[in-house]
């Protein structure tokens, strides 16, 4: 399946469970732009975001391929390019995997995912890194599904906290 319709997939769930103004959609499509002295403006986005009252923000990318390494560029790239520390502390990147293997139909391992950023964590181990976590869409919904509220689902899925 394309990607928007995943895109489309994932914000009707989110919807469907915690109302119509839940994500941040186009108002919140982060979009992080640097420019170093003799190169071309870089730029880097994510798909959707939820911010909260309390100033947690989780800038979800919804990935519709096998993309772990391509994932991992683009989180490194948001941490570098993020304007502040306080910022990263109070920032989730939440992976959100609609691929299933071509002949098996497997969900992807999410566990791919959680090491390859956590291997750039520790190759670049003074880079001060925002949190992250993963999942398939069917563990996702799973958690949305228990979550009393958008709160809750963040609180879920924020790393180091027992789902």
């Amino acid at each position: 399946m394309p990607a928007g319709d995943n895109e489309k997939l994932f914000r009707d769930c989110m919807k469907n469970k915690f109302g119509p103004d839940c994500l941040e959609g186009k108002r919140g499509k982060h979009r992080y732009t640097y420019t170093w002295p003799g190169f071309p403006e870089v730029e880097i986005s994510v798909d959707d975001s939820i911010i909260l009252n309390d100033g947690r923000r989780v800038l979800i990318e919804v990935d519709s391929e096998n993309q772990a390494k391509l994932l991992v560029g683009q989180y490194t790239l948001i941490n570098l390019l993020l304007p502040c520390e306080e910022e990263k502390n109070n920032s989730l990147f939440l992976v959100v995997h609609y691929y299933r293997a071509s002949k098996s139909k497997k969900l992807y391992n999410r566990d791919r995912t959680l090491k390859n950023l956590n291997a750039i964590q520790h190759i670049s181990a003074d880079v001060d890194w925002m949190p992250f976590n993963a999942y398939n869409i069917e563990e996702f919904k799973k958690i949305v599904k228990k979550a009393e509220s958008l709160e809750d689902l963040v609180s879920k899925v924020w790393p180091n906290n027992v789902n």
